[in-house]
């Protein structure tokens, strides 16, 4: 039988940083990620609200995916499932995404593969970063961006901003593959 080992990428570590030249993508590992839905849900959490272009606090805090829908972060446990009370669902979600923080010079990157604009405002954080569906925030230092990207893609996100990374230091004035953001009606 032949040796095929050479035509797969070695795993990872995944809890080792990744070099991109000026910049760091570094895996988070969260407490609990849930995903809450429902009418009024903006109005309902006592958490602090992210949106685009806002900070995030270091604890506890709700991340605003459209208006109708959050993602909580590191909040108490709730009970999967359809609450009639809130008229709320909620879903733990932790083990479906992947969290990384991206730090150092982040903007030229992340500019790669999606349309950042820091000073427009959004209340959405879902974007469209190399194609993928992730979402995008900044932590309270203002060089720290956050992202979940669904843990089926994020080899793929590694793959793509060590690609953008190279093609930045190389000097190249080519433009990447620039997709537009994810726009969503609130």
């Amino acid at each position: 039988m032949r040796d095929d080992t050479a035509l797969w990428d070695s795993p990872r570590d995944p809890a080792k940083p990744i070099g991109l030249g000026p910049a760091k993508l570094t895996p988070v590992h969260l407490t609990r990620q849930t995903l809450v839905s429902g009418p009024n849900v903006l109005t309902q959490t006592d958490l602090p609200l992210v949106d685009w272009p806002g900070a995030a606090p270091a604890d506890a805090y709700a991340v605003t995916l459209r208006r109708d829908r959050l993602l909580l972060v590191n909040a108490p446990e709730t009970p999967d499932g359809w609450n009639e009370a809130t008229q709320q669902a909620s879903s733990d979600v932790t083990d479906a995404y992947t969290v990384f923080d991206l730090t150092g010079d982040a903007l030229p990157l992340l500019r790669r593969g999606a349309e950042i604009t820091p000073d427009i405002p959004s209340r959405s954080t879902a974007r469209l970063l190399f194609g993928l569906g992730v979402f995008l925030y900044r932590m309270e230092d203002a060089k720290t961006y956050r992202l979940h990207v669904p843990r089926a893609h994020a080899e793929a996100l590694v793959t793509h901003f060590e690609k953008a990374a190279s093609h930045l230091n190389s000097g190249s004035r080519a433009p990447g593959p620039v997709l537009g953001p994810l726009t969503m009606r609130s």
